[in-house]
């Protein structure tokens, strides 16, 4: 009886030992595996990480921004200046901008580094109370937002599209009593974190 018990016992230690030792030369195996990357699959691995990585961080901004707009207090850093004939001029996002909080809205346009202007940076400044505010989201996640803007020396309706692939914005300006559009874009920020220079207003 007593042999039968050791011999049991062994059996089952070298039954253990045997999967163990599997196990180890799986993990081994699998080490290896990764080790022996080729450049080519590392640098594929690497692209698609940091396609992963920007991805992730263009919701979180997208999400930032929507939040922002839908507090109606928000800033957009505008540093691009498009024109009707397809032409476009970037700008500083420091001083042109369009602006939104407690019910009043700011557009102020630098593009002359040479004349000083109404606004003392190069373009003009325009505040006024907004007024019919909108917000639309459709099927493929693009943000709209509109609002009419009157105050002394500006009446206008503002467009802004959201486009779903993070906080960058385009907004179109329509004046009132013209037809000279302004189409811009730029990144959209909460207005507390933004570090635009307002110029004088008029």
């Amino acid at each position: 009886m007593k042999k039968i018990f050791i011999l049991s016992l062994a059996l089952l230690t070298f039954i253990t030992y045997g999967n163990t030792l599997r196990a180890q030369q799986k993990n081994y195996q699998d080490f290896g595996s990764e080790s022996t990357m080729t450049p080519q699959e590392a640098r594929k691995a690497a692209r698609a990480a940091h396609k992963r990585a920007m991805e992730a961080q263009q919701l979180k901004d997208f999400q930032k921004a929507v939040e922002a707009i839908q507090k109606n207090s928000f800033v957009i850093e505008v540093d691009q200046l498009l024109f009707p004939q397809g032409t476009s001029k970037f700008v500083s996002s420091l001083t042109n901008f369009i602006s939104m909080n407690q019910g009043n809205a700011v557009i102020q346009i630098a593009t002359s580094y040479y004349n000083p202007g109404p606004n003392g940076l190069g373009g003009i400044t325009v505040e006024g109370k907004a007024s019919d505010i909108k917000m639309t989201t459709d099927k493929k996640g693009f943000v709209r937002y509109n609002f009419n803007v009157q105050g002394m020396f500006v009446s206008a309706n503002v467009n802004i599209q959201l486009f779903g692939n993070g906080n960058r914005a385009t907004v179109t300006v329509y004046p009132n009593f013209n037809s000279n559009n302004l189409t811009m874009t730029g990144i959209v920020v909460p207005f507390g974190e933004s570090n635009v220079f307002k110029g004088q207003t008029f």
